[in-house]
């Protein structure tokens, strides 16, 4: 019974997309027929407005996050203008284990990473990329805290993720040296034979040995790694797979006698290198956003010319219910010469608007409804790094909101951010999907998303300074009708 209540869903988001279809074509009864569909009245009209040379009051580009957790995944290095740095939180208590450190002569430490194999193995990462061979220059950065027996690691692991990634915005060392390592990542072939994945091996500096050689019962070590100059940002486990996460070494007498520390959390913290203020740059991967606003006054304007009735809609409430906004579509100009990527794929282009809650303002993510027909075609028309010259954009809950409530005169106002790398441009569902075979019976899985983030660079300059385009789907009832 549970399996057929899944088909049963499944059939029912297939069908909800189909009728969504309608929306892109012609005015015609198919349309009345999805406003029916989705409970709104019959006698509402469906027509189709387009505003032409909206140009945008404001556009502002703003940093995402700057601290991450690195539970499925972590990355190190430098790509894009960004450079991702790692940090460990380690604390642990052993006594003997330090006493008999504390007296060793060839006393060392290292950290070992396991190279994220599913990425650099996947059909989509360009073959021609590997091997990379590279000696990395790396910044070793750190504070020791001494402490006594379980009480003290127990004190440590109480600190709550949030607390401890607010401090690393913050992060001042105690201490720091550098250190240079070979690293070196197969070429495709060779990775996808090895059982193991690749390793990469940063040999704590002498400093830093020196310090914990004084320890004499337990301690606490975060340690930040960072490495500015390197030509690639490089992809490791995190810490949710048990058999590659990142590991803490330390050696006393011999590599036979290795005591394994596991941090209590990783975390990458990113630096902006780029430091173009008034650029409307957008990096993959860390929820940078830029927020655009266009004016209201030209969308009612062409509305009231539009109806032949005013606006704002001063009666009553001042809601104006006369019409639904069906669907909202930005399309704008789009320049992928500055852009850069390292994967090569489509990218996604989420959108949120800004609505009135209440008197509060709200941002609500977007919905995105797929034109099958044009998507077959041209593919979607929501992304960069593809071909063609135009962004185009659904901004259907930020376009109700202003007609419904255009009596208070604010602007409509949106978000925009990279999103994940797109597989298939062309198919319909936008989701990850199942597929039945229909000779075999079996059933196989099609990805339209890459799950790994593309850590892309993307210049929205030209997108935002120059005018858009609006089309609205709108559902209204007018006149005798009311």
């Amino acid at each position: 019974m549970k399996k057929k209540n899944i088909a049963f869903l499944s059939f029912l988001v297939v069908w909800a997309i189909a009728l969504s279809a309608c929306l892109f074509d012609s005015d015609d009864s198919a349309l009345s027929s999805w406003l029916s569909d989705q409970g709104l009245p019959d006698s509402y009209k469906v027509q189709t407005l387009t505003i032409d040379g909206l140009s945008p009051v404001s556009a502002k580009a703003y940093q995402g996050n700057t601290v991450f957790n690195a539970y499925d995944r972590s990355v190190f290095g430098t790509q894009a203008g960004l450079t991702h740095d790692i940090v460990f939180d380690i604390a642990f208590t052993d006594p003997e284990f330090l006493e008999e450190f504390s007296d060793a002569d060839s006393a060392a430490a290292f950290i070992l990473f396991y190279v994220l194999k599913p990425f650099y193995t996947a059909d989509i990462f360009p073959s021609d990329s590997l091997p990379y061979e590279e000696t990395l220059d790396v910044k070793v950065e750190w504070i020791l805290d001494k402490g006594k027996g379980k009480g003290f690691v127990d004190s440590i692991s109480k600190i709550s993720l949030s607390t401890w990634q607010s401090d690393l915005k913050e992060w001042e060392a105690d201490n720091s040296a550098d250190t240079t390592i070979e690293f070196t990542i197969d070429s495709k072939k060779d990775l996808k034979k090895k059982d193991e994945a690749p390793t990469l091996r940063v040999d704590m500096p002498s400093a830093l040995i020196k310090e914990m050689k004084e320890l004499n019962s337990a301690c606490r070590l975060q340690l930040r790694l960072s490495a500015p100059e390197a030509k690639h940002l490089y992809r490791f486990y995190g810490t949710s797979i048990v058999s590659y996460w990142p590991l803490f070494r330390m050696r006393s007498v011999t590599d036979t006698s290795l005591k394994d520390v596991t941090p209590f959390r990783i975390n990458n913290v990113v630096n902006y290198n780029d430091t173009c203020e008034d650029c409307l740059l957008l990096h993959g991967g860390t929820f940078d956003s830029i927020v655009v606003e266009y004016p209201s006054d030209k969308i009612l304007e062409a509305l009231s010319d539009f109806y032949g009735d005013d606006f704002p809609y001063n009666k009553g409430d001042s809601n104006d219910v006369r019409q639904a906004v069906v669907l909202a579509q930005l399309t704008m100009p789009r320049d992928d010469s500055d852009g850069y990527s390292e994967l090569g794929l489509p990218i996604q282009v989420v959108v949120g608007s800004y609505l009135d809650s209440l008197g509060t303002e709200v941002r609500t993510m977007e919905k995105y409804k797929v034109n099958r027909k044009y998507v077959a075609e041209s593919g979607h028309p929501n992304m960069v790094f593809f071909d063609g010259d135009s962004l185009a954009l659904q901004v259907t809950y930020g376009m109700r909101d202003l007609i419904n409530q255009a009596k208070d005169g604010h602007n409509f106002k949106m978000m925009v951010r990279l999103g994940y790398p797109v597989l298939q441009a062309t198919d319909s569902l936008y989701e990850n999907h199942e597929v039945k075979d229909s000779a075999s019976g079996a059933i196989d899985t099609s990805f339209v998303f890459f799950d790994h983030f593309d850590y892309a660079r993307y210049d929205f300059g030209t997108t935002f300074s120059q005018p858009a385009s609006l089309k609205l789907w709108l559902a209204t009832k007018r006149g005798g009708e009311e």
